[in-house]
């Protein structure tokens, strides 16, 4: 049985989280805001509010000649320029490749945006795309966007892998579907209540070290990390 392993795509295997920061960052620039500005915009940037009510507060804080939607459709078409790889990752995807696995990726959110975040040397690595919108493919956890990107990669669920940062999304939707599970924590804990990840790791680079060696020998399933640490 040939090696599958299926990846979500925001903050596993690239830094869209860190973009959001820099296109931040850029319109304090752009804007001239100054140190003071931009730790107005950080702050803002982390209160838990609709994305709308963040622009809404920008824009009247600043004074800008932009209504908060018009700043938002800027922030849309810049933001997915700005994402870039982990370090390391498209690396690691070559050395998966080389060892025979066959790679998916499995990510929710428009092609158009998704496919601006990967870039065409990121997409070439993958045997299998499946942007879910909730249209064509239904978004994780629905257990049928899993069942599609294997069938597209010519691959099987059984003994495939999935890893991503979200116990919803990612970690839940696999197991549904008999998948192993590798949970990207960047130190988060589990809540209670929340799905169970068959591997618990804080960096992409450290799922990539328990899936090579799987991968350089042959074997079904990687090593146990010693230690566990969205």
């Amino acid at each position: 049985m040939v090696n599958f392993a299926v990846f979500d795509l925001d903050d596993t295997l690239v830094d869209s989280t860190d973009a959001i920061d820099r296109w931040f960052a850029e319109l304090a620039g752009q804007r001239e805001l100054g140190a003071e500005g931009l730790e107005f915009l950080r702050a803002e940037q982390q209160r838990p509010v609709a994305p709308r009510e963040t622009f809404r507060v920008i824009v009247e804080r600043f004074g800008f000649s932009e209504s908060p939607a018009e700043l938002q459709a800027l922030f849309w078409e810049r933001w997915p320029r700005l994402v870039r790889p982990f370090g390391g990752v498209i690396e690691h995807l070559r050395l998966l490749r080389g060892a025979g696995w066959r790679l998916a990726v499995l990510t929710n959110g428009p092609e158009s945006v998704q496919r601006l975040k990967m870039g065409d040397e990121l997409a070439g690595l993958f045997d299998a795309v499946c942007f879910a919108d909730g249209t064509q493919v239904p978004l994780k956890p629905d257990p049928e966007s899993f069942r599609l990107v294997a069938r597209r990669a010519a691959a099987e669920l059984e003994g495939a892998w999935m890893v991503g940062d979200s116990l919803v999304h990612d970690v839940a939707g696999a197991t549904a579907v008999g998948m192993e599970t590798i949970w990207i924590s960047g130190g988060r804990k589990p809540a209670p209540g929340e799905a169970v990840p068959g591997r618990v790791v804080a960096t992409v680079t450290e799922a990539f070290r328990l899936l090579l060696p799987e991968g350089a020998r042959g074997l079904r399933s990687p090593q146990r990390p010693e230690h566990a640490d969205r």
